[in-house]
């Protein structure tokens, strides 16, 4: 386990050190971008996750991001393994939230009552997950990020009746993200706790996440 996060640690130190390289024509070609409202991420991850039912296990994970402004975004993932699942309402809250956006446009212009209420609801099921960027270098930031109202199910290997164990609960993560871009591509190394409401067991997800990045259409 210390191995494992060891290594991770290491690829977070090398993915910021390899933004602070003085060769000029690579921060001219990798830059990061301006973050702006609507700007999107999508990603997907191998992880590792410890200290679950089965102690250390291997999982795939999604991940989806939306930028409120410059620093702050709202995030949603998904992990799923063997007898392992986490995930949180953002990804309901995010993908209705950009629906409305495209489909209206986001200027403050007069709406239907019901449509500003879709819009509140989406935005509480999506800021359950926060992150804040600061950027580090020309082509990368770093996330620090709290996710308050995950869902996680996670049981022992075939043995679904156990009840020793809280195999279902509400949890909450705290975590930290590197984001390093190339163009349109990110490639994100991460390292979280997670806890559970009930039990309050903490473990130690990683993995990292690769993906591309949309900027939203109208701040082009």
């Amino acid at each position: 386990m210390k191995k494992a996060i060891l290594f991770l640690a290491l690829m977070m130190t090398c993915s910021i050190s390899s933004g602070q390289t003085p060769d000029k024509i690579i921060n001219k070609r990798f830059i990061l971008p301006a973050h702006a409202f609507g700007d999107l991420s999508i990603s997907l991850s191998p992880n590792i996750l410890f200290n679950t039912p089965n102690v250390l296990q291997f999982a795939g994970g999604f991940k989806l991001r939306m930028f409120l402004g410059k620093r702050i975004s709202f995030d949603t993932d998904l992990v799923f393994g063997r007898d392992y699942i986490h995930g949180g309402p953002g990804i309901i809250g995010i993908p209705a939230w950009i629906l409305v956006v495209g489909a209206f446009g986001s200027e403050s212009e007069e709406r239907p009552f019901s449509e500003l209420i879709f819009i509140a609801a989406a935005m509480i099921l999506s800021a359950e997950h926060v992150s804040y960027h600061i950027p580090v270098k020309s082509s990368s930031d770093i996330s620090p990020y709290l996710s308050l109202l995950r869902y996680k199910s996670a049981y022992e290997y075939g043995h679904y009746s156990n009840t020793n164990m809280t195999n279902e609960q509400l949890s909450c993560a705290i975590g930290l993200e590197v984001n390093k871009y190339f163009n349109r591509f990110l490639l994100s190394p991460y390292i979280e706790c997670n806890i559970g409401y009930v039990n309050h067991t903490p473990g130690i997800n990683a993995g990292v996440y690769c993906g591309i990045y949309i900027p939203n259409k109208r701040q082009k």
